[in-house]
Parts: structure tokens; C-alpha cells; sequence
């Protein structure tokens, strides 16, 4: 769980650069439930014996680009281009 969960993080940071970019911020939404799924499976992964320097990386990435996709989003939403 440990790898799925870096794996999942380091695609999410990648998406959530992505949504960055003005005219791509629809990625944001597939990205923020793919961080939660990751986020998740990292905690998972912190109970596990093995791979848990894995799961404390992919719970940190996918932490972070939940956190910058949340914020990307409140943006967006108070400058009225909210895409929900």
C-alpha cells in the first residue's frame, strides 16, 4: 500500500502543477479525489510492516497536493470561476 500510495502521490503533484495553468483548473477536481484515494492508502500503508518510508512519502505528497488543490479551488470559486 505503501508504493500505491507514493505512486498516487507523485501523479497527484504532478496534476495539481497541471491545474495550475489558467485554462487547465479542471484537472484540480480529478486530481483532489485521486490525493484523497492516496492519502488514504498511505495511512494504510503507516500500519503495515513493511514499505513505510513509502507510505509516510506518499502520505506527504498526497497531503500537499491536497492542500494546494483545496486552495486552488476556494480561489477559484471566490473570483467567480468556480468549476463545481
Amino acid at each position: 500500500m505503501g508504493i500505491a500510495s507514493l505512486v498516487i502521490g507523485i501523479l497527484t503533484v504532478g496534476g495539481v502543477c497541471l491545474s495550475l495553468v489558467p485554462l487547465l483548473n479542471l484537472a484540480n477536481c480529478l486530481v483532489l479525489p485521486l490525493a484523497l484515494l492516496g492519502a488514504i492508502l498511505g495511512l494504510a500503508g503507516l500500519f503495515r510492516q513493511k514499505g513505510r518510508g513509502a507510505a509516510i512519502a506518499g502520505l506527504c505528497l498526497n497531503s500537499l497536493a491536497l492542500m494546494v488543490g483545496v486552495v486552488r479551488l476556494v480561489l477559484s470559486c471566490l473570483a467567480g470561476a468556480c468549476i463545481l
